[in-house]
């Protein structure tokens, strides 16, 4: 028994990938996920992954794996156009929220959307990492989770 009054439960994360408009492209290279967890009884359970892939300080609970990396993805572009960078979270599980959504794009780190004016990734392109701080309220049924969230980039 790792911990007392503490439940099993596995988090995933699922993304939609889309392409929006043909001049620009997302390719997924590799999703957000988040690792293994005991759940708590008496408080939220929270996870969280950063941009770069590591574990972040607001972890309150006991992983069973390594098994989590940031979300990447790879953009490009046929035009010279700025682009708008846009991330929603689904709220598509009950009592599992996610969080705090930190995006890197060419070297500078955004936690507020939608955000607009960003530069171009050109036909070579650029990646995105993408982290969260996923929080499982006590309610939450043990299981597997996969919270999902919305990434779109549009020409302006």
């Amino acid at each position: 028994m790792l911990l007392k009054n503490c439940r099993w439960i596995t988090f995933a994360c699922l993304l939609f990938t889309a392409t929006i408009f043909a001049e620009v492209s997302i390719t997924e290279v590799q999703p957000l996920k988040f690792p293994s967890a005991l759940m708590h009884f008496d408080k939220n359970t929270i996870v969280e992954v950063n941009w770069k892939g590591n574990i972040a300080n607001s972890t309150n609970t006991t992983l069973l794996d390594s098994d989590y990396y940031q979300g990447r993805y790879l953009v490009t572009s046929d035009t010279s156009s700025l682009i708008s960078l846009d991330v929603i979270s689904l709220s598509n599980e009950s009592f599992v929220d996610l969080k705090r959504i930190r995006i890197r794009y060419k070297n500078k780190t955004y936690n507020s959307f939608p955000v607009s004016g960003l530069a171009n990734p050109g036909i070579k392109g650029e990646f995105i990492e993408v982290g969260a701080k996923l929080v499982a309220k006590k309610k939450t049924a043990q299981g597997v989770k996969y919270p999902q969230y919305l990434l779109t980039i549009q020409e302006q």
